[in-house]
Order: C-alpha cells, then sequence, then structure tokens
C-alpha cells in the first residue's frame, strides 16, 4: 500500500541571498511535500515549486540546486535544474538506503532553501497496491527486502467477500533471472501458500503458479522472489479467478472455511493399484495447536481421505491420517479430525476407497480450530508423524 500525498501551499520567504545570477524574491506552488516510498524506489511525484520576482510574477533563469540530508539519502534528477518560463523547477527524486525521515532542499538565490519532507520505508514493511487481474512489469533488485537470502517485492491485494479461488502467476522476463517463486500470506502475515515452478516434474519450467482457494472479505500479501539465493532481475507478475476446483495431481492450495465441489476424473492423479484409483490434492498450511476437520461427500463414488504431511524441502509426504467410511456400515462419505501439535504443511488426497470410481463430490474443509463431537462410529487412523518443521517459513529450496 502505498502511503504518500502531495502537499501544496505558498510561501513568501525573501531573505535575500548571493549576488551569483538572477534571485527570488518568493516561492509558491510547492508540490511533493510528505510523500513516502520505500527504500530504492522513485518518489511517486516529482518536487517542484514556482518562483516569483519581486513584482510576484514567475521569475524565468533562476537556478536551482537539490540536495539531501543524509547526503546519501537521495539522488536527483536533475541534481540542477533552472526555473522554466513560468518560474517552475522541478526534479524526479530515487530513495537511498537511509531507513526513516530524510528532508530535501532547494536552494536558490533569494530565499531561504525549499524543504521536503519525506519518509523512506523499509522495504520489508512496504506492499504495492495489487489487484487481480492487474499485470504488474517489475525487478527485484538489492534494495528490495532482503528476508535470509532471498530479495522480495510485496503486493498487497483485497479480495472481496466470500469464497474466492485465484491463480497466480510469476515469470522471469530476462535469460539472467528466469527461475521465480512465489508466497502468498494472510494480512497477519502467515504463510498461506507457495510455488515453485509452475509445470510439474518439466526440467526448464522456471514460472511459478500458485493456485488457491480461500476466503475473501479480506486482504492478503503476495512475495514475489526467486528460487535461487540472492537473485535480482526482471519479472511479471499477474492473476486471474480461476474455477473453484482441484487439479490433479497439481496441488492446489485451500484454507480453512472453503467448500469445493468438484469431479473424480480418470484423467486425475492415478496410483498403483491393480484398479487404478483415482484422486485429487489439496494442499494447506495449519498452525498449531489447532485442529484440522476435513470431509468428502458423494453420491456417485465411494470418497476417501488421506493426510500426508509435507515436507516442503522436498515434498516428500508422510501419513499421519485416512478415512473411508466416516459412519461404519451407514454411509460411504470421508471424514478426518486431526489435532495438529506443530505447524506444518500437508497434502490432503482427495480419492475412491474402490478402484475406477468416478463421479461428483463435495470437499470441504472446516473453518473450526477446535475438536467438534467425533462423528459417531468414525473410523480415523493415524500413522506416524515428523516433527521436525518447527516454524512454518518460507520452504525454500531443493527441487522435488
Amino acid at each position: 500500500m502505498k502511503r504518500w500525498f502531495v502537499g501544496m501551499t505558498a510561501l513568501g520567504l525573501a531573505c535575500g541571498g548571493d549576488s551569483t545570477g538572477p534571485s527570488a524574491s518568493s516561492v509558491t506552488g510547492i508540490a511533493g511535500d510528505n510523500q513516502s516510498a520505500s527504500r530504492g524506489a522513485a518518489l511517486p511525484v516529482p518536487l517542484s515549486f514556482t518562483a516569483l520576482n519581486s513584482s510576484g510574477q514567475p521569475a524565468q533563469g533562476i537556478s536551482v540546486t537539490w540536495t539531501a540530508t543524509p547526503a546519501a539519502a537521495a539522488a536527483f534528477t536533475p541534481a540542477t535544474s533552472t526555473t522554466d518560463v513560468n518560474g517552475v523547477a522541478s526534479t524526479s527524486v530515487t530513495l537511498g538506503n537511509t531507513i526513516g525521515p530524510i528532508t530535501i532542499q532547494a536552494s536558490l538565490n533569494g530565499v531561504s532553501p525549499v524543504t521536503y519532507h519525506v519518509t523512506v520505508l523499509d522495504p520489508c514493511d512496504f506492499f504495492n497496491t495489487y489487484a487481480i487481474g492487474e499485470s504488474v512489469n517489475a525487478s527485484l533488485a538489492t534494495s528490495d527486502c532482503l528476508r535470509t537470502n532471498w530479495y522480495y517485492d510485496y503486493y498487497e491485494v483485497a479480495l472481496p467477500p466470500g469464497q474466492q479461488s485465484l491463480r497466480l502467476k510469476m515469470r522471469g522476463t530476462a535469460a539472467s533471472f528466469e527461475d521465480t517463486f512465489l508466497d502468498l500470506y494472510t494480512s497477519a502475515g502467515l504463510i498461506a501458500g507457495f510455488d515453485d515452478d509452475s509445470v510439474l516434474g518439466i526440467v526448464g519450467a522456471r514460472n511459478s503458479q500458485l493456485d488457491i482457494i480461500l476466503p475473501g472479505g479480506t486482504s492478503y500479501v503476495i512475495g514475489a522472489n526467486s528460487f535461487d539465493p540472492f537473485a535480482t532481475g526482471p519479472y511479471t507478475l499477474s492473476s486471474e479467478n480461476r474455477p473453484a476446483s482441484l487439479n490433479g495431481c497439481r496441488a492446489v492450495w485451500v484454507m480453512r472455511g472453503i467448500a469445493v465441489t468438484d469431479t473424480i476424473k480418470n484423467t486425475d492423479c492415478a496410483d498403483s493399484s491393480a484398479v487404478t484409483k483415482y484422486y485429487e490434492v489439496a494442499r494447506i498450511v495449519v498452525f498449531s495447536p489447532t485442529v484440522l476437520t476435513i470431509s468428502m461427500k458423494s453420491a456417485a463414488l465411494n470418497p476417501s481421505l488421506a493426510l500426508y504431511q509435507l515436507n516442503p524441502g522436498s515434498y516428500a509426504r508422510t501419513p499421519v491420517a485416512s478415512n473411508d467410511d466416516s459412519l461404519a456400515g451407514s454411509n460411504t462419505n470421508a471424514f478426518i479430525q486431526y489435532t495438529v501439535t506443530a505447524n506444518n504443511f500437508y497434502d490432503i488426497v482427495v480419492g475412491t476407497s474402490t478402484g475406477g470410481g468416478t463421479g461428483a463430490y463435495t470437499f470441504e474443509v472446516s473453518a473450526s480450530t477446535t475438536l467438534s463431537p467425533r462423528v459417531p462410529g468414525s473410523r480415523i487412523q493415524s500413522g506416524g508423524r515428523n516433527t521436525w518443521w518447527r516454524d512454518v517459513a518460507i520452504p525454500k529450496r531443493s527441487r522435488p
């Protein structure tokens, strides 16, 4: 979110000057004061003012020198300008590495320096405003937010109320910068999803594509970054709405409080059973200590759910729970309620209990984070679990 505004004031600052060149008696129309931008970024609005002579008319040909305090806090284009026929002097400003408030002075004969106030934001706290459907051309640079060994650009997107299904895409646009990486965070700064390569298992697929089904009515933050440490270069960030469905072998991220109506097809993921079972994959990050509740229902097939802890570095899966019939002997719906004791990523395999089954189903992730009464007669099997993942940080970096 860009935080800046433009101030317009009229000042009469006559205080004399030296005898070199034309001089002003006053200045007015000061524009560009009180702006904010991220370290290394250009101020959105150029700085400018109008010089007036003793008759109150625009004063042409007055030399103006632009400086910053601290000295390296900003660069100017141009650093020295001359008032035009309308008495206007202006410059564009690119901020340096100083974080916090700085001042900029425009010095000219005849009056005290014109002073501008600028706040240089930490790029890790600065979010560009973004809208779904927008395409942005930008570049990772050494002046961007540095988290551990990776540079980030952040984009804040406000979603309308109701369930949303999005596809976020990042593409490197230079031969020196092809391997991109995307993160998505909640407004509270918690990781909601990540993606490395848009095409699984294809060497050279270096673009990123994050598909996610999530609740709306709030803001999320996109973190555009790279697979390789300290990589910089130009990229394009784009997005689109997508159907609220899963996508076979390619995991679709989900969050609590979503519901999916979809179909198991014989073109979905297939296991190695003698009679093939087809399935789709949902991926979720869960924070402890909470309970994850998921369910699958169908009148067309015999549902089956399996929950795996995901190693985000290698994408290896460890089974932790599974369910076939939520009501033993009564129906074929599937239901899992799993207590999470450490922050982890999980893959949910949404499939069939019988080989060859296809058809429509509904899959839901409960918004509740607490334990609710278990469905009578439910049969939930739990496997071993790996608790090495202590904090849900950004899961870099080894390829699957």
